[in-house]
């Protein structure tokens, strides 16, 4: 497995541990009311479900299965490397940016949480495009 798509997965199961415990700290909040804070947090909560575990880990495991370039001599099989960290990058930016902001925001509007959350959907759609640029090339049709 490419570094990158290691560092992709073992990402993902962070999202994925920190969604639920997060998730347990909402219920017990339910019964012991210790923040307000975990009260708005639900929607981040999902996104780091989402996006963090599902989104990241899909990802990591296509950079690492999907088809190779067929060019033997290519000294980059599964495309740019820099471009690939870029996703990465991005992705868990906005994921971040979104985790703290959002629930914030949601407690009360402010521009210039709006935006933050802005900023941060703005980094995963490039995280997106980036993927899909990467991937698209590895696509191929199947051979009868």
């Amino acid at each position: 497995m490419p570094p990158i798509a290691r560092t992709f997965v073992k990402a993902a199961f962070v999202y994925f541990f920190v969604a639920f415990l997060l998730g347990a700290l909402m219920m017990l909040d339910r019964w012991l009311d210790f923040s307000r804070w975990l009260r708005v947090v639900y929607m981040s909560q999902l996104h780091l479900l989402m996006v963090g575990w599902i989104t990241q880990l899909g990802i990591g495991v296509a950079s690492w299965i999907f088809p190779r370039f067929l060019k033997e001599q290519d000294p980059r099989p599964r495309g740019s490397d820099t471009l690939a960290w870029f996703v990465l990058i991005s992705l868990n930016a906005g994921l971040l940016l979104r985790f703290v902001g959002e629930p914030f925001y949601l407690m009360g509007a402010k521009p210039w949480l709006a935006a933050l959350i802005a900023v941060s959907g703005v980094l995963q759609a490039l995280a997106a495009a980036g993927f899909g640029w990467i991937i698209w090339g590895r696509i191929r049709a199947m051979e009868r």
